[in-house]
C-alpha cells in the first residue's frame, strides 16, 4: 500500500506524534504511522513502506537525535531526492546532514493550540501532491459552512472535496461507482468462466434422442456436449448391430438342414439329429438279434427238479 506520509518520531514523542498524525488525516493524507512501535531497529518492511510512501516526516527532537530508528528512516528519505520533510518539537538541532535543512517549528502545539510552523508544513505537504488554499481550509470555523462548501466546489479534485462528495451520495443511498480494481478483478473471472463459442448441429430438431443433453438458448451445443451425444449414439449403434448379427446367425442354423452320415435322411431339429440306425424295410437291426435269440422252453407252472448229480464225487 502507497502512503503520502511516513511519520517518523521518537517513542518519547509519541503522543505529539500523534496528534500530528491525527491533523493530518483530517485533512485526507494517507499517513503511516505505528503508535505502538517499541523496536529502534529499522527493518526490511519499514525501508519497504518508507519507500512506497510519497514523502517522509521526521519530527526532531532531544530524544529523536538519539534514536538510531529515527536516524535511520532519515537516512533512507534523505537518498530519495525531495522526499524528507522535517519538523522541530523542540530547539534540538540535528546531526549532519539533516542540520541543513529547513524544519517547520511545532513548539507548543497543542488539541488546541495550532502553530503557524505547522500551517506551513501543511501547505508544503499540500505543494508536492498538487493541493492548494489548505491554509484557507484550515482557518474556516465550524460555523462557516456556505466558507467550506465553496471551497470544496472550487477544489472538486481535492481529497477534501471527494470525501464530502461520498459522504452526500452515503446520505442519498447512492452506491459508489467499483473500483478500476474491483472491475478488472470482474472482467477477469468473467473471461475465465467464458465457454468456447458453440458448434451448430448439422440439424436442429426439436427433441434430441436418447435423453441427450438439451440444446441452449442459442441453438447450439457445445463441443463437449457434442462429443458425449456422438459417444452415447456410437455405443448404442454397436450394441444394436451385435444383436442384429446373433439374431441372422439363429435363423441361419435353424433352417440350415443338419449333414448326417449316409442313410441317415432324418432333418435337423433345433441344431442337432436323432441318431436312428437306418436299415431296409422288413428287417431288424443287427443290435436286437440277441435278444430275439431262441431258448429252451420252461414250463414255470410247474416245481422244479434240480440235478445236483454234478455235485456228487465221482
Amino acid at each position: 500500500m502507497s502512503y503520502d506520509i511516513f511519520l517518523v518520531s521518537a517513542v518519547e514523542d509519541r503522543d505529539t506524534a500523534k496528534l500530528v498524525a491525527r491533523r493530518l488525516r483530517a485533512l485526507k493524507f494517507k499517513v503511516w504511522f505505528d503508535q505502538k512501535q517499541v523496536d529502534e531497529t529499522f527493518d526490511a518492511k519499514d525501508a519497504r513502506d518508507a519507500m512506497n510512501s510519497q514523502s517522509m516526516l521526521v519530527l526532531w527532537s532531544a530524544a529523536a537525535v538519539k534514536s538510531d530508528w529515527v536516524r535511520a528512516a532519515a537516512s533512507v528519505a534523505h537518498s530519495r531526492a525531495g522526499a524528507l520533510a522535517e519538523a522541530a518539537l523542540d530547539k534540538t538541532i540535528p546531526y549532519e546532514p539533516f542540520r541543513q535543512h529547513k524544519r517547520f517549528s511545532l513548539d507548543g502545539m497543542t488539541s488546541r493550540k495550532t502553530p503557524d510552523g505547522f500551517v506551513q508544513l501543511i501547505e508544503e505537504l499540500g505543494r508536492r501532491q498538487g493541493r492548494t488554499d489548505l491554509r484557507d481550509w484550515m482557518g474556516f470555523t465550524a460555523q462557516q459552512e456556505d466558507e467550506r462548501l465553496d471551497w470544496l466546489a472550487a477544489h472538486p479534485e481535492d481529497p477534501l472535496a471527494l470525501d464530502a462528495k461520498k459522504k452526500r451520495e452515503k446520505d442519498l443511498g447512492i452506491k459508489p461507482a467499483p473500483a478500476r480494481e474491483a472491475i478488472g478483478a470482474a472482467a477477469l473471472a468473467a473471461a475465465s468462466m467464458r465457454v468456447s463459442p458453440p458448434v451448430p448441429p448439422p440439424s436442429a430438431g426439436p427433441a434430441r434422442p436418447n435423453g441427450a443433453a438439451p440444446l441452449k438458448s442459442d441453438g447450439a451445443l457445445t463441443t463437449a456436449t457434442m462429443a458425449e451425444e456422438a459417444l452415447g449414439m456410437g455405443t448404442m449403434a454397436a450394441v444394436g448391430t451385435a444383436i442384429f448379427a446373433m439374431l441372422i446367425l439363429a435363423w441361419a442354423f435353424r433352417s440350415q438342414p443338419a449333414a448326417g452320415p449316409a442313410g441317415i435322411s432324418s432333418p435337423a431339429i433345433a441344431n442337432s439329429r436323432l441318431a436312428i440306425e437306418a436299415c431296409p424295410a422288413g428287417t431288424v437291426p443287427r443290435s436286437m438279434l440277441r435278444v430275439l435269440e431262441p431258448g429252451p422252453i420252461i414250463d414255470d407252472t410247474q416245481p422244479q427238479i434240480i440235478d445236483d448229480t454234478s455235485e456228487q464225487p465221482g
